[in-house]
């Protein structure tokens, strides 16, 4: 049976100082989910609270004196489990707020320089028939593909792109990362794409990477062909092809920024 009395003795307890307590607790949650939202993070994150979730529920309920034990001795171990999981998310949360202020977390990520560094970029290795493989870290974490690349970290620009992808420098071959306003990684090696439509069946291993990222990722890629300088984009693992940089930009500023940008015509029906 409720104790009603119990209840009214807690909410007279119950003042301003527990009201700031319980938002800060809030707002301390809705950051760090905010932070793992839409990442591989968060399926991990909910895989654990399932697991502690069914091990309190079987202990209580069949009084298994071992299992109780267990869970009532390692909430030091899950907090350091937790620490160690997601700590690409934990130093990517921290660095944004470094750098913008509590705006970092329960803000929006501005991609107006990106947007408008990607298009020159591609635009000019277009036109001049350089190859390259732009990948756009979004919500999902790309930490596992970054470390298989060199560690660049520095302001993007359209001649820093440009600059990595010159033929036979060292890095042209493969993928650049860019993080919100930064490149973080250049030569970075990303997964081939895994399921081709007929169509696709004949593209070459770089069109096969920038399709392979965003299958199983929201991460969106731009590539630029050697062969022929065509620009496209992948997103959701679909490629689509643009026909001009007025194009690229428009469908970048749909995907990147949806809130301030249209669907644009002709776009192949691009996913979000």
């Amino acid at each position: 049976m409720i104790d009603f009395e119990h209840f009214r003795e807690i909410l007279r307890q119950f003042g301003p100082s527990s009201a700031v307590d319980v938002l800060i607790i809030a707002a301390l949650i809705f950051a760090v989910l905010r932070l793992v939202s839409r990442t591989r993070a968060m399926t991990q994150l909910r895989g654990l609270i399932a697991l502690v979730l069914a091990a309190v529920l079987l202990g209580r309920m069949f009084e298994l004196t071992v299992v109780n034990f267990i869970v009532r001795n390692s909430v030091t171990a899950v907090l350091v489990g937790i620490l160690i999981i997601f700590q690409p998310e934990i130093r990517r949360g921290l660095d944004r707020v470094g750098r913008t202020g509590l705006q970092g977390i329960f803000g929006h990520q501005k991609y107006d320089e990106v947007i408008e560094s990607v298009v020159r970029a591609a635009a000019r290795m277009s036109e001049e028939r350089h190859g390259g493989l732009i990948v756009v870290e979004r919500e999902t974490g790309l930490q596992d593909v970054i470390e298989t690349g060199v560690s660049v970290d520095a302001r993007i620009s359209p001649e820093l792109l440009e600059g990595i992808f010159y033929p036979n420098s060292p890095l042209h071959d493969m993928a650049v990362v860019l993080r919100e306003d930064r490149v973080v990684a250049a030569g970075c090696v990303l997964p081939l794409a895994s399921d081709l439509s007929a169509g696709d069946r004949s593209l070459g291993t770089r069109h096969r990477a920038a399709i392979g990222i965003t299958e199983h990722t929201d991460a969106l890629s731009v590539v630029v062909s050697e062969e022929t300088g065509g620009i496209s984009i992948a997103l959701g693992g679909r490629l689509t092809q643009v026909a001009d940089e007025r194009r690229l930009r428009a469908v970048l500023e749909w995907v990147l920024e949806p809130s301030a940008a249209k669907m644009p015509s002709g776009s192949g029906g691009v996913p979000v």
